[in-house]
């Protein structure tokens, strides 16, 4: 049988056949299970690119529990391995080939033995490599999209199979004869089936080579990762130019199917016609340090052959497949770092970081800063700049207008001094500055920040609410009328905005569409956590109940207290009901507010970052345009003014 290509990568299904796999499908289930967690299970698309046949293959580590084929009338049979037939009891029958409405009927039959099998292949084939491989397969986070595994291109025929091999496979050898390493076992075959392939943010394609703490030596896998990058690199120059085998079209497709399955995210990243192959090794966590020096010195040494390698990314994989790259998982001698979990650890990390490489701080800026802790008292840390350029902590684009404001309105900086902000990295009142600071003169910027959860007819002069915040749109720590203490919080008649009194984080009026006047009340938090019980409240609860009481319980509250004791909102959250203690890019919860039976208040939106000027230097510990769901928390309540 002839066919017209000479080298091909394509695994995406019919429309028809994809269906029976999506919600409403018979086999939808197939996803809901994968998606579990509970197993190393992983399902995957396959099409033959001479046949045409196609089918889905549920894996149980390394090894396919059950294969559901498609024929070319559109029946449908399975396929189990005679062991796995024999573990979950197979229905033998099943193999022969019969139409969708009967799968309807045999599918919940179908479930039982996936019950009986998974359990026992998982401690077969699930423990050590496939273990790793379904781990990264469905961990989901904003680097990646992991396409595919067992990845192979199919060729013509063998005579130019061997040719691609041996083209790829012998300069990387090459290199690693002529390199010094100091150890010996240079592998003489290199595999040609990629472990996983992945779509990276940036739009680049990361072939990676996996390997488990028991799976052999990890000395060479910057080697065998370099060979499936050329492989891959391979069909994506010489792929014929057909518009529907374009490389950046079919795997772009094959991600969108997987979205359709529930099982990728529904955002593709852009990808060129032909993207770049990127070399990746996963190697699980809990590697010697010995062992990691060689598979560094075997990378470093490919990097700088005299064939120009790409420089082979290097990770290690944590048990729920997360990524980090070496760096981050490992210190300098080797030795591993525990893992950043808490969302605040992550950003003192970044913070580091930033402090290390932008061009923005004078080196004597770089050094520790010094924080108040939370038994009060002052430590020198990393993720604070030194007392004396706590005022490079804010933009160099908001930096006068937030002193200027902070200062005609006798506003404290939370830990600053002399009317300079805090060093610390995270402050949250710094953070909402910096954010938001441009939008006191730029009514265009809070339309275009806000106006996707808000009614913005037009933006309003803080002037029409209060005289003295006159040309101000926006301004911050808001306590309102300064003549009206509502809470009876003064002192001698006075209260300090931001300071020992109810403040808003920040605040703007506008006007609706049907012409009421309103103003928004932002909450700002960014990586505040509550560890540990408000062990004070119940010491104040009276004072509390007086000052809050009649206010919560009131007809026109915008707190619906019905079915709550008002003392339990006296306490701070704990850590695991905390809006700002999510990690891994989990979505926040969002606050909700009544009023007159309808809900006003949404998290604030995810431009909002790329509104406020917060993009300018790319510092990684604050607002970046990725973070908005994952680190500062907004919430917009709707008053009356």
């Amino acid at each position: 049988m002839a066919h017209d290509f000479d080298i091909r990568y394509d695994r995406r299904l019919t429309p028809e056949f994809l269906a029976h796999f999506c919600p409403g499908g018979f086999a939808s289930s197939l996803a809901t299970i994968t998606k579990s967690g509970l197993y190393p299970l992983d399902l995957r698309t396959r099409r033959d690119a001479k046949s045409g046949a196609e089918h889905v293959t549920l894996y149980t580590g390394l090894t396919a529990v059950l294969q559901v084929l498609s024929s070319k009338n559109g029946t449908i049979r399975l396929a189990a391995h005679s062991t796995h037939q024999k573990q979950g009891t197979f229905d033998k029958a099943w193999q022969a080939a019969r139409t969708v409405e009967d799968w309807t009927t045999l599918w919940p039959e179908v479930e039982l033995y996936l019950e009986r099998v998974i359990p026992a292949a998982s401690q077969s084939h699930g423990r050590t490599e496939g273990a790793v491989q379904a781990a990264i397969g469905s961990y989901r986070d904003d680097a990646r999209i992991v396409l595919d595994r067992e990845v192979t291109p199919s060729f013509r025929d063998a005579k130019l199979k061997k040719q691609v091999m041996d083209e790829c496979r012998d300069p990387i050898l090459a290199a690693l004869k002529a390199a010094d390493l100091g150890f010996s076992g240079m592998p003489k075959p290199l595999g040609n089936e990629c472990d996983a392939l992945a779509i990276s943010s940036d739009g680049t394609l990361e072939a990676i080579e996996v390997k488990p703490l028991r799976g052999g030596s990890i000395a060479w896998v910057a080697a065998q990762a370099l060979m499936y990058s050329r492989l891959l690199a391979t069909w994506v120059e010489y792929v014929a130019d057909e518009p529907d085998q374009v490389p950046g079209r079919v795997l772009r497709e094959m991600a969108e199917q997987r979205a359709a399955m529930g099982l990728a995210p529904r955002a593709v990243p852009t990808l060129p016609d032909r993207p770049t192959v990127i070399p990746v090794v996963a190697v699980q966590r809990g590697a010697s340090p010995t062992m990691v020096s060689r598979m560094l010195a075997v990378r470093d040494a490919l990097a700088a052959s005299e064939h120009s390698f790409p420089r082979v990314k290097i990770f290690e994989v944590s048990l729920i497949g997360e990524l980090i790259e070496l760096d981050e998982s490992r210190t300098a001698t080797g030795k591993p770092r525990p893992l950043v979990t808490s969302w605040a650890a992550r950003h003192n990390a970044a913070g580091q970081e930033w402090k290390a490489r932008t061009p923005t701080l004078p080196d004597e800026a770089r050094g520790p800063g010094t924080v108040k802790n939370r038994a009060g008292k002052q430590v020198d840390v990393d993720y604070a700049l030194p007392r004396e350029h706590a005022l490079l902590n804010l933009l160099p684009e908001v930096r006068a207008t937030g002193l200027e404001i902070f200062s005609a309105l006798e506003i404290p900086w939370n830990q600053g001094r002399d009317g300079q902000p805090s060093p610390h990295l995270r402050s949250s009142q710094v953070q909402c500055v910096n954010a938001l600071a441009q939008m006191i003169k730029d009514p265009d910027r809070i339309e275009a920040a806000f106006g996707s959860v808000l009614d913005i007819a037009a933006v309003r002069d803080l002037g029409k609410v209060h005289p003295s915040e006159s040309g101000r749109f926006l301004t911050f720590e808001y306590i309102g009328p300064t003549d009206k203490d509502y809470l009876s919080e003064g002192r001698k008649g006075k209260r300090t905005r931001g300071s020992q009194c109810t403040s808003i984080d920040a605040a703007f009026p506008y006007r609706t569409s049907a012409g009421v006047d309103e103003l928004a009340l932002v909450e700002w938090k960014f990586t505040e956590t509550y560890p540990s019980a408000d062990h004070g409240a119940d010491r104040k609860l009276k004072e509390r109940t007086k000052r809050y009481g009649h206010l919560l319980e009131d007809p026109d509250s915008p707190i619906d207290v019905g079915d709550v004791e008002i003392g339990d909102l006296f306490h701070e959250p704990s850590t695991s009901s905390s809006v700002s203690s999510c990690s891994r890019g989990s979505s926040r919860p969002t606050r909700t507010w009544r009023r007159s039976g309808s809900e006003s208040c949404t998290s604030c939106p995810r431009r909002t970052s790329r509104t406020s000027g917060r993009t300018a230097h790319r510092r990684s510990h604050r607002w970046a345009t990725t973070s908005a769901r994952r680190g500062s928390d907004c919430c917009v309540d709707r008053t009356g003014s």
